[in-house]
């Protein structure tokens, strides 16, 4: 595997255990990596802020250079911008319910989570950054709906579709079919699919060139987010994308 994938890797462990940290003995046993291989990369990851190890302890935890590419990548987003107040009405709104409220924006490969409203009171949690199988999560299906039948094509041969719990489905015909309907009501539907016990639904969000750009969804457990909930909260998903797809497509004009 080329470095850059065992790097990122070992950020994602340090993500996963960002509170109490994780040992190089630990790392080398969850990768499945020579114990050499993961401290010569920690140490480099040190050296540049992306990783840090306090005195005279062995635990590493994440670093705080990451930072700066986030802020980055939030300040130039017109995304962000454009979603923002409407994730907060959204919240506001759901927050009876404790649900979480996020937008993801499509990268190819994966939706990803850049900005987000609540938690979810359970150990699955939706943070930055954090990505979404277009095959499994409401926020992936919304996305690959309306996607070129072509790309999508490409995209079923160049990613595994992964198993993440019993209901994931892992059949392309059948996929297809959970996509027309998507496509019908514009409204994806995941219960626990992505992660066992947990529920969401997710509308798309276009751009000016009539692309999907990303998705907003609402995500929690399925005893808290339950089909008749899901169905009453879909039409109130469907009205705020609508709106931010408009404002998108208007910013994106002006800047033309």
């Amino acid at each position: 595997m080329p470095d850059v994938g065992k790097i990122y890797q070992i950020l994602e462990v340090l993500q996963k255990n960002s509170q109490m940290g994780v040992s190089n003995k630990e790392m080398s046993k969850e990768l499945g990596l020579p114990p050499s291989t993961c401290s010569r990369i920690l140490s480099a990851l040190c050296k540049y802020d992306f990783a840090y190890k306090q005195p005279n302890d062995s635990r590493f935890f994440l670093g705080y250079a990451h930072l700066r590419f986030a802020q980055t990548l939030m300040a130039t987003s017109d995304e962000v911008s454009i979603c923002r107040p409407h994730l907060d009405e959204l919240y506001r709104k759901l927050e009876q319910t404790v649900q979480t409220v996020f937008y993801a924006k499509f990268n190819g490969n994966y939706c990803v989570v850049i900005d987000v409203r609540g938690a979810v009171n359970t150990r699955i949690a939706v943070g930055l950054g954090e990505l979404m199988p277009l095959h499994c999560s409401a926020a992936g299906k919304a996305v690959l709906s309306f996607i070129p039948e072509y790309e999508r094509r490409k995209f079923y041969k160049r990613v595994p579709f992964d198993r993440y719990t019993t209901h994931t489905i892992v059949d392309e015909e059948k996929l297809e079919q959970d996509l027309l309907e998507i496509q019908r009501t514009h409204i994806s539907y995941n219960y626990s699919e992505f992660h066992e016990g947990i529920n969401a639904l997710a509308v798309p969000v276009f751009n000016s060139f009539g692309k999907v750009a990303g998705s907003l969804a609402i995500v929690g457990t399925a005893a808290s987010l339950t089909n008749q909930l899901m169905k009453e909260k879909g039409q109130l998903l469907l009205s705020a994308s609508k709106t931010i797809s408009k404002q998108l497509i208007m910013g994106e004009k002006a800047l033309q």
